[in-house]
């Protein structure tokens, strides 16, 4: 199947801990859609990356990665996350129908920890993302709340499926 890609696996190592087998495809650009941040549902403890398809999306651009998952990569789900589906058109030229996820109920606008935020921009710009992007990105990040415990270590190891191991 193929993952759109649009946050922290931006970074190849990350990416690495979610999938070893995935394999890139082409970059890629997906439109009326718009990353965001935001706590999950209730919760106050972190803030996440979410894809925002509403209408408070219409003209927005979101730059990321197709990769093609292996199928027991492509069932895996998260607490607080839905796996969702869009087209996006790949930079070949192709258009893609790929899978990714976002928020299930996203929450108040709100800032990821330092080690999942800090994926995000190194990765746009590894990937030559336009700077105007990177920027906007930071805009958004900085217009959330705080992250209450922004320097919380980083999970060692691949993602858990609860909210807690991440």
């Amino acid at each position: 199947m193929f993952y759109f890609v649009y946050c922290t696996y931006l970074d190849e190592k990350e990416l690495r801990k979610y999938s070893s087998k995935a394999v890139f495809v082409t970059k890629a650009k997906a439109v009326n859609v718009k990353v965001e941040f935001h706590a999950a549902g209730d919760r106050r403890d972190r803030g996440w990356c979410h894809l925002n398809d509403t209408g408070t999306a219409r003209g927005e651009v979101t730059y990321g990665l197709i990769y093609m998952f292996p199928e027991e990569d492509s069932v895996v789900d998260f607490d607080d996350f839905d796996r969702c589906f869009l087209t996006v058109r790949g930079d070949d030229g192709n258009v893609y129908d790929c899978f990714t996820y976002r928020m299930s109920r996203p929450g108040v606008p709100m800032r990821p920890p330092n080690f999942y935020w800090r994926h995000i921009p190194e990765g746009a710009r590894a990937w030559n993302f336009p700077p105007e992007y990177i920027e906007k990105l930071q805009r958004t990040f900085d217009s959330a709340l705080p992250c209450p415990d922004a320097d919380r270590p980083a999970p060692s190891g691949p993602p858990g499926k609860s909210a807690d191991s991440r």
